[in-house]
Formats: C-alpha cells, structure tokens, sequence
C-alpha cells in the first residue's frame, strides 16, 4: 500500500538548529535578560532548497512564522505558542489539515485534529484541566495513577467526550465511568480519527516471579497522517505488521519503558518522519539519535518534565538480544523468560514492597448539629496490606519539632533495606498523637443517569493516619503477631496481612454533607491517594460502595442507580 504522504526532506534545516535550542523542546537554554517575545511560530523542518537563492532575491526576508510553500506538499512541523492549548504546541502541517500536540506533563499529552481535542492520560498533577480545552477523546493507556485521574477525567468532560481504556482499565472503572474499552487489534473510527491498540507489556520482578501488566499503545490516523503513541511499557507487540507512520510518540528510559535501542528498532521498522520522546531519562534522546544516526528520522524531544508520582527503584532490566527482539517478532512475551529482562542480584533479591487496599468502608450514619447548621456524613474507615513487605515509616526531627520528615524502609529479601522520602508526621491534637500527613481521602460522588460517577460534591479534608496493626485479615504470608503497636514519631508501620482501622467517632471520619440533596450517591475511599508510599500496585488502592441519602438516614445500596436529585 502506497503512502499517503509523499516523503519530505527529513534532515533539520540548518538555519533553524539555534532556534530548537531556544525553543527547548527538550531542554534548556540561557536566555537573555530583557524581555522576548516569542514568535508566532517557528518552522522545523523544512524541504531542501532545489536551488541556492539568486543574488537578486538575497534581499527579500522570509518570515520563519510563515511555513515555505511545498510542492508536492509534505510534513511541515511548527512550534506555536499562546494558542487555546495555552503553551508551546507542535504542529504538524499535513495534506490531511494541521494536527497539534502538546505535552501538558509526564504522560499526559493533549492533541487536536480539526475541531477534535483528544487528551491521552489526563493527569492533575500535570496541568490545570478545569482551564484546558475540553476533551472530544480521552485515551487511557493503562491504569496507573498518574495516567487513570478520575478528578482529571472528570475536569476535562463534556456530556459527549469518549472515554477510551485498555483491557486493564476498563476492570477498574467498571461501573464508575463509562468508557469504550479498546481491544488489541481493534479499529474503531470516531471524530474523523481511526484508532487502534496494540498490545503493550511492562515486566515486573516480585517474589511470586516475574509478572506482566498490560496495557495499550495506540496507532492513530488523522486522515493522511499516521501517528504511533507508544505507552510506558518493555513489549509493544504487533510492530512488524504496522506500515509505515509519519510520527512515532516514544517512552524511553531505563527502568519502566523502552531502551534507547529498543527504541530505535521500533523507529527502524515505523520509519517515521520525526520520532518524539516524551518520557525519557536525560540522556535517552542523545543516546537515541546517536543510534539513528545513519537514518532520515529526526529526533525531536518533547519538554519532558519529571513525574511528581510514584518513582520507581530496583535495578534498570537488563535487556538481553532475545529479549529486546521480541516484540518485533510478534510474539507474546513468555512470562518464564522475563527473568532475563532483570539482573541476577533482583531476582534474587527482590523488594519486598507493601501493598495498601482499602476494604469497603462500614458503620456509615449521618449526625445533625442545628448550631451550626452542618450535617455529617460518618464512616468507619479500614486499610489493609496485601503486599510482600511490610508499610515501615521513621521519622526524622526537624529543627521546629512540629513535624517530622518521614522515610519509607522498604526491605530487600535478604533483609537489607532502602528508604525513601514519603511525606511529614504531624501532630494531631485530636487524637494526642502523630499522624502521616495526607493518608486518605474521602470522596461523595453523584450519579449520572447511567449509573456511573458524575461529579464531586462532597469530600473530606486531606486525612492523616496513624499507621498500626489493629487486626489481622486474611492473608497467606501474614504476619503472625503485631508488630507495629504505637503512634510515635519514631516508626509506625502496618504488617503484611494486617489491618488499621478508624473507627466512625473519631476526628476526621467524616464528610461534611451540609446542604447536599437526598439521593443516591457513591463513597470512594483512597488510601495514599496522593501515592507518597512506594507499593507493589499502586491501582487498587480505593473502595468504592453505593448509598442513598434520605432524611438524614443512610441506606447501602448493591449497585449504582442513577440519582433522583
């Protein structure tokens, strides 16, 4: 099949190397003193002269706002800046129209194609949604925190967007959201955009042996234009059998996605006009356009910025020949070989990394105070580890002794440790002890005529805990006996198998209700919502039940039901 683009020159035009180091797609530059307005635009690429400009028109200036005219028209790329994105935007000038992209931070990345905005792993922590364009598309490419934002998801609505998730994602939202679960291999057509997945893997090392997470990688098409978003993964299946694509969206670092070599395989078989890193480590882009170095694809860095999520330790996989070419073979990673992906010292001796699940909240009652004219809504709250380690946190004084930094000690099979900065111990004076800061978070959401989640309208402050081992529940490698039994801040902790519990009376067990209307609603409760702690999975962390408020009372309910109010 032929292409639909003719090939453009695909070397960066001289001229324009100094304004990519200004413009910092992927970097820094040392600007001056006073005060720069940036231009409207600047071209990136453009085609070759046929020929050296003649003497006479060496005095006419070209705007470099205005792209040079292409015959036959080809791939024109564009920094933009103060558009309704509201930051720097590449754009791609396409027979098809222009197709926009920017990276609003870590993984989220917004894209629009005519008068369609598509926003890929919309995440609060990467950009002010409630401001942005509202979303015609949201992609999900799996459901890790930073990339499944329900409060995100939720900001960038309308009542017409379409949800799109990975197979793994569409379990967790099952009855929350509703969304189009997009299988591998499936094309489906919405707003002028074919969309398909292909089926991405990320390998994990735990105790019980190695593990795969699935997830998706997207290949988009934009009338004439082929884009190819790849996930935070180490296998992206189906490779060889796609043809030919303008531009290749890459992850690229040494731990949770794509080698630099890995990547420029993948780039060699896509053969793409421009490939852009959008995750990457500091090196990741050189490195990866030192090994296409005899290509035509050019590597354009997008401004990656540091997550502000969970940040993965261990030791990066080592990727052996067998392993790396994999996916370009198409064949599904088999799990007993994925050992090999990691050094002998990991599998050996592995993390043994907690993992924190809330159980359904319970003893739910409303409180009236007519002083005040406020209503409570009270729960009894219970979180749990279900991991291969135990939660173990130490505080640290700091010079004011209100507060303490906190570590997480996170024990290695062999009983070393490492530790990691996870948050602050405070005082809480209404329980006349210390509590990790910003621990759970308790959330009222209404209910849409379908029956799934609708908006916010009541919350809990940020809740503090006092980690400790209250009971245990049942577990196959729980502790036998209670080892973390106090509230000082010196070390708290929750054993594997063992459950805190905050009870309905306490201070803070509660969500203030004040002036919310009758109806059916659901409680979502989170713990670590804001993932300070490292875990073994950082997705199932929240509970969620149903209830219908009436009079004051609280009734349970099976299943969500849409809201009268």
């Amino acid at each position: 099949m032929p292409r639909a683009l003719p090939l453009p020159f695909r070397s960066l035009h001289p001229a324009l190397a100094g304004l990519l180091g200004a413009a910092a797609i992927g970097g820094c530059s040392v600007l001056p003193a006073e005060h720069i307005v940036p231009p409207s635009s600047i071209v990136l690429s453009l085609p070759e002269p046929a020929a050296p400009l003649r003497a006479a028109d060496q005095s006419v200036v070209a705007d470099p706002a205005v792209p040079l005219a292409v015959d036959p028209p080809g791939l024109l790329a564009r920094l933009i800046w103060n558009d309704e994105f509201g930051e720097r935007t590449i754009v791609f000038d396409t027979p098809s129209g222009t197709v926009k992209l920017r990276q609003v931070g870590s993984g989220s990345l917004m894209l629009k194609f005519g008068d369609t905005v598509v926003h890929v792993n919309p995440w609060s922590k990467a950009g002010d949604y409630e401001t942005l364009p509202k979303a015609d598309q949201i992609w999900i490419t799996d459901p890790s925190p930073e990339h499944l934002d329900l409060h995100a998801i939720r900001a960038v609505s309308k009542d017409s967007t379409l949800l799109i998730v990975d197979a793994m994602t569409a379990r967790r939202v099952q009855g929350l959201l509703t969304f189009v679960p997009l299988q591998a291999g499936v094309e489906i057509a919405v707003d002028d955009i074919q969309l398909m997945a292909l089926p991405t893997f990320r390998a994990e090392i735990s105790p019980d042996g190695p593990q795969l997470k699935s997830s998706n990688s997207y290949l988009a098409t934009f009338g004439e234009f082929r884009l190819f978003l790849a996930g935070q993964a180490h296998f992206i299946l189906g490779i060889q059998a796609i043809e030919q694509v303008d531009v290749a969206l890459l992850s690229i670092d040494d731990l949770t996605s794509l080698s630099p070599e890995q990547a420029a395989d993948i780039t060699r078989v896509l053969d793409p006009i421009a490939v852009l890193p959008y995750q990457y480590g500091d090196d990741d882009p050189a490195k990866l356009a030192d090994l296409l170095s005899d290509s035509k694809t050019m590597v354009l860095p997008l401004n990656a910025s540091a997550p502000d999520g969970p940040q993965p330790i261990g030791t990066p996989p080592d990727r052996d020949l067998i392993m790396s070419g994999l996916y370009l073979e198409n064949r599904e990673p088999d799990p007993a070989l994925l050992a090999d992906l990691f050094e002998a010292q990991v599998r050996s001796n592995p993390l043994l990394l907690p993992d924190l699940m809330t159980l359904p909240p319970s003893s739910l009652y409303i409180t009236r105070d007519d002083s005040t004219d406020t209503s409570l809504l009270r729960l009894t709250n219970s979180v749990w580890n279900g991991g291969y380690g135990p939660l173990e946190l130490w505080g640290r004084a700091q010079a004011d002794a209100s507060t303490h930094s906190v570590v997480q000690r996170i024990y290695l099979g062999d009983g070393n440790y490492e530790e990691r900065a996870v948050g602050e111990f405070i005082f809480h004076p209404g329980h006349n002890h210390w509590h990790l800061d910003s621990f759970s978070l308790y959330e009222l959401w209404s209910i849409s005529e379908n029956g799934t989640l609708d908006q916010v309208k009541a919350t809990s402050d940020k809740v503090s805990y006092c980690l400790r081992d209250i009971h245990p529940n049942p577990h196959p490698h729980h502790a036998p006996r209670m080892v973390y039994g106090t509230c000082t801040y010196g070390r708290q902790g929750l054993s594997v198998g063992w459950v805190d519990v905050y009870d309905h009376y306490l201070p803070g067990q509660s969500i203030d209700i004040s002036g919310l209307p009758d109806g059916v609603y659901a409680l979502i409760s989170t713990a670590d919502p804001y993932n300070l702690i490292q875990e073994s999975d950082e997705t199932n962390n929240a509970a969620v039940i149903y209830l219908e408020i009436k009079d004051l009372r609280v009734a349970i309910l099976d299943r969500p039901a849409a809201s009268d109010s």
